[in-house]
């Protein structure tokens, strides 16, 4: 792993053997960034440790009064399951070096399969969740659970790990929520956290989700806007654009 781009810092070693290793980075409707903060909560998942790099915005997120960095990694032993959640947008013009040391990573701890959460913009109200793969014969394991994306383009870092797993081989399903707009949709990562529940029987319940809906939207639109409104001198480390895009 080169460290220029990403450090992973482990508190504790993992102790799953062949994890499915699932990422939620936020990016439109910030669905994979709902969905695996929740899976993580409601399976009362241990925390590993971080990653971090030089190229992520300056943030320390508070959860329960303690600062936690913003890329975290957790893991479910009885479930075979590590998650990677981030808080944070990853820059279009890092999204394939960083996507590509989180597969290196990955790799490390011998995961099986790697599954990306994120959101994809339709002019609806359904909430669907279309599914994409790396190898052909996954598609199987989306029939009758996601509908398949047959044409178009999955964009930022969720597009970059999916592009490195199929140039390595590695089994990797994308879920995408369906979302009506760039907003905060929650509802969209219901929709994507029950498709994985029928995929890999996780039992993760959503019931709880459906009940914060509204709050979290007000929540997560607060936190973009705090990222959009980084100052240059914030970002100067970093050398991006003063308007850092949260979604896409």
């Amino acid at each position: 792993m080169d460290r220029e781009i990403v450090k992973i810092t482990l508190e504790r070693e993992t102790t799953v053997k062949n994890p499915v290793l699932i990422e939620g980075f936020p990016g439109i409707g910030l669905v994979g960034n709902i969905a695996s903060q929740y899976i993580v909560n409601e399976l009362n998942m241990t925390y590993l440790g971080a990653m971090s790099s030089r190229y992520f915005p300056p943030l320390a997120v508070l959860l329960g009064g303690i600062v936690n960095m913003p890329v975290r990694i957790y893991e479910d032993a009885g479930k075979d399951l590590v998650v990677v959640t981030s808080d944070i947008p990853i820059h279009p013009m890092v999204s394939y070096d960083i996507g590509r040391e989180v597969v290196s990573w990955a790799q490390s701890i011998n995961a099986k399969e790697v599954v990306c959460m994120a959101g994809i913009t339709v002019m609806g109200e359904q909430h669907r969740v279309f599914g994409a793969v790396s190898k052909n014969d996954l598609l199987d394991r989306l029939k009758d659970k996601a509908e398949i994306f047959e044409l178009g383009t999955i964009t930022g870092i969720t597009g970059s790990i999916m592009n490195e797993c199929r140039l390595r081989n590695i089994p990797a399903i994308c879920l995408l929520g369906e979302t009506a707009s760039a907003e905060p949709d929650p509802r969209a990562a219901i929709a994507a956290v029950e498709t994985l529940n029928k995929i890999y029987d996780l039992g993760v319940s959503t019931a709880k989700l459906s009940e914060q809906a509204d709050q979290i939207e007000v929540q997560m639109h607060q936190l973009a806007q705090q990222l959009k409104s980084a100052t240059p001198e914030e970002q100067s480390l970093q050398q991006l654009p003063k308007e850092f895009p949260m979604y896409g």
